[in-house]
This record gives structure tokens, C-alpha cells and sequence, in this order.
């Protein structure tokens, strides 16, 4: 495993680094599985975009990392604020998980398109964050998702039904980039870079099974 920490959170250095990771890969005619997610990382997607759409993609295939269930394009939707926000990869095929369904058959399907793409895909790449309580992806501590045998799994919070990929989803990447600022993480930055710390208690951890990870943080005190 190669594990790296960059401390910087330039959209732009970290969207270059991410464009550039699957440019390499498309230029040797390799097929790309391409996960993004939202929250505060959704600049970083829109520039990732910006910097690939210049170049051949259609060997790229783009879904999300996890989803606020609801009807197609609603508010909250990550998919739904990509897309507004100017994300754009014309030649690439997109997976979005909302397809109009109740909450266990979305899973269920996402779980299957899943399943399809890590079978055709010869690099699997992912962009995470990582939140306070050290979540990765929708995959909450102590939540059904971390035990899953599935690569997606769908569960209830008090704040919304999400679908997300699974620590097993994850496992089976390539590469995984995290982009995470701001000082209410830093407590969970430092566990995560010197610990290592049940996947229960801080889900971010399964992000370190992935062969190569790259981390751009403000946390400095490494």
C-alpha cells in the first residue's frame, strides 16, 4: 500500500491530481471506473471534469460514491448537485443511483450496477471525504453499511435514507483521493493518519485497505 498526505486543499492541485490519475489510465486504453461524491468535494468534481472533458474519455464510466434517497433530482440529491454545479464528462457513461424506485430496490440495482462495473473495469479510482464524525462515502459509524456483504447497501437515518458503497465496495479499488478541511476534522484527520481504529468506530479507516491513497488536508500537525 502507498499512502500519501498532502497538506493542501486547493481545488485546483487536487483536481489536476485526480484528472491527471485517470488521463493515465484512459491513455493506455483502459477502461475507468470513477467514483465522486458531494458535500464540500463537489468543486473539486466540477474542476476534475473541466480538466478531463479536454481530453478522450469514453473509456471513463462515472457513479457516485453514495446518495440521499429520494424521487429523481430532488434538492439534497449529490447526483442532482454535481450535475448543477457544472459537472460534465460528455463521452463518459453516467451511473446515477436515483432511478425512480422505492429505497430497497435503488440499493438493490446500485448494488447490481456495482457488481457489472468491477467486473469490466481494469482501474477503479474514488474520491472521498471525510466528515467529523469520521464517515467516509454514506457509511455512518456503527451503521448496517459496514458489515454489508454487498457492494452497495441502503439504510435510515433520522436525517435521510441513504444508499451508499460498502467498506467491501472500497476494498476493490485501485486508487481512493480524499479531499477534507476544516478544523472540526482535524481530531479525526490525526486518528486517521496515525491510528488504526475499528472501521465501527471511524468508517474513513477502510479508505487505508485501498493499494494507493493520496489525502489533501489543512490538518498540519503530522
Amino acid at each position: 500500500m502507498s499512502f500519501t498526505v498532502k497538506t493542501t486543499t486547493e481545488v485546483e492541485e487536487v483536481a489536476n491530481f485526480v484528472a491527471s490519475s485517470i488521463l493515465k489510465q484512459l491513455n493506455l486504453n483502459k477502461r475507468v471506473l470513477f467514483f465522486v461524491t458531494g458535500g464540500s468535494s463537489i468543486p473539486v468534481c466540477v474542476k476534475i471534469s473541466e480538466v478531463i472533458r479536454k481530453n478522450p474519455h469514453k473509456n471513463l464510466v462515472v457513479t457516485l460514491t453514495d446518495e440521499r434517497y429520494g424521487v429523481v433530482g430532488h434538492k439534497d440529491s449529490n447526483y442532482f448537485k454535481l450535475i448543477k454545479s457544472g459537472f460534465s464528462l460528455p463521452q463518459a457513461r453516467m451511473i446515477p443511483v436515483l432511478i425512480g424506485d422505492d429505497l430497497d430496490t435503488t440499493a438493490q440495482k446500485f448494488n447490481f450496477n456495482l457488481n457489472e462495473e468491477f467486473n469490466s473495469a481494469e482501474y477503479k479510482i474514488g474520491l472521498f471525504g471525510v466528515g467529523a464524525d469520521g464517515h467516509t462515502a454514506g457509511i455512518l459509524p456503527d451503521s448496517v453499511a459496514i458489515n454489508s456483504n454487498d457492494l452497495a447497501c441502503s439504510y435510515v437515518t433520522p436525517i435521510f435514507s441513504r444508499i451508499t458503497m460498502t467498506p467491501k465496495a472500497i476494498e476493490k479499488l485501485d486508487e481512493a483521493v480524499v479531499f477534507a478541511r476544516g478544523q472540526e476534522k482535524w481530531e479525526t484527520l490525526k486518528k486517521l493518519i496515525e491510528e488504526d481504529m475499528d472501521i465501527k468506530k471511524q468508517p474513513a479507516q477502510i479508505l487505508k485497505k485501498v493499494p494507493l491513497l493520496t489525502i489533501f488536508t489543512d490538518y498540519k500537525n503530522i
